[in-house]
């Protein structure tokens, strides 16, 4: 039969683009990335025993850059959150990690909305980010509310460092905005990484706060973060510190707390536990809380994993902790004092 003439034009103008496409990828000059996370979550919290369908901070982001020449490079990104279970209005529901900047041999420069460095500093040590055994139920929070502390923050100017000899720098300023009061906050952290060995410190700084029950005055945050991989890189043991406080009074907004995870690799599966501690505030007694999270997540390939967790908050009398994290649709906050909350989640993770 006489093959069309065109066929081979098609033919190697499909393999021109496919050659194109995969030398830009291998140049990373573009990305698309997302993570699709959602679980069913079986959930007493301390009112009623609630099922929910959830997405865990389910993501679709693009991300390149540009050699300028002389080893400078224009980079950006955008990512949105994804509402996976559509709990929300639309698909993409709200703003992630969104920047455009520049990258050298003195480091890289940003300006957008990205984790802050007080974030960064720990988040790889919760071994069940997002999902309802996220840190974030006792890390970055209060016994009233979350507070604005382990967050991504918009209208940043962020710098990073080049990591040298395992060391790292970063820096964000995020200025108020607005006239009056000026509310700007800081924020910096210095990592090391090497082999087996994982530590971090992190400060910030909130000038007059007035939000999550701080009362307008200056407001802090430190963490110290620690890590160590033995046994065969099979076992990692993390720990995290973290002091929140207001400056000139006592408030609900001081306190200390800390968290302790252990992950162990058994083939395909890896086991998960951790358990964290809130002390009581500064201003008022049994405003504290126990937290704890066990579970198995099971690797069935390269980009997918199905686990399965139960997570416990147990509240002291003056204490409202919750469970979960912001970017889950699941989360649990807790508007009674003193009451507990539990949930069994069956997950599944796919990324791309």
């Amino acid at each position: 039969m006489k093959q069309h003439p065109h066929k081979k034009l098609y033919a190697a103008l499909v393999t021109a683009l496919c050659a194109a496409s995969f030398a830009a990828q291998a140049d990373e000059t573009y990305k698309i990335y997302g993570k699709a996370r959602a679980s069913v979550d079986f959930t007493d919290d301390g009112s009623d025993n609630v099922t929910n369908v959830s997405s865990n901070s389910s993501r679709l982001g693009f991300k390149g850059s540009e050699d300028l020449g002389n080893g400078l490079r224009a980079l950006f990104q955008f990512e949105t959150l994804v509402s996976l279970d559509g709990e929300e209005s639309t698909l993409f529901a709200s703003a992630r990690n969104s920047y455009v900047g520049l990258a050298g041999g003195f480091g890289t420069l940003v300006l957008g909305v990205t984790d802050n460095p007080y974030k960064l500093a720990t988040g790889k040590l919760d071994n069940w980010g997002d999902s309802m055994g996220d840190f974030n139920a006792i890390i970055g929070s209060i016994s009233t509310t979350k507070t604005p502390f382990n967050e991504r923050d918009p209208n940043s100017i962020n710098y990073w460092s080049p990591k040298m000899s395992g060391f790292q720098l970063l820096a964000a300023f995020r200025p108020d905005e607005t006239g009056g009061v000026k509310r700007d906050r800081y924020s910096v952290n210095a990592t090391y990484e090497n082999g087996p060995y994982y530590a971090s410190v992190a400060y910030e700084k909130h000038d007059n706060d007035t939000t999550d029950g701080a009362g307008g005055n200056d407001t802090d945050g430190l963490t110290v973060g620690l890590s160590y991989l033995f046994n065969q890189d099979k076992t990692k043991l993390g720990l995290v510190y973290e002091s929140l406080s207001e400056d000139k009074i006592a408030s609900a907004f001081d306190r200390d707390a800390w968290y302790l995870a252990l992950s162990h690799k058994m083939g395909s599966n890896t086991l998960k536990i951790a358990y964290a501690q809130a002390d009581d505030n500064d201003s008022a007694s049994n405003t504290g809380a126990d937290w704890f999270v066990a579970g198995l997540a099971h690797k069935m390939g390269k980009r997918t994993e199905l686990y399965a967790l139960y997570a416990n908050t147990n509240n002291d009398s003056g204490a409202k902790y919750g469970l979960g994290t912001g970017g889950s649709s699941g989360a649990a906050t807790n508007a009674t004092a003193g009451k507990d909350l539990s949930t069994f989640s069956i997950g599944i993770n796919h990324n791309f």
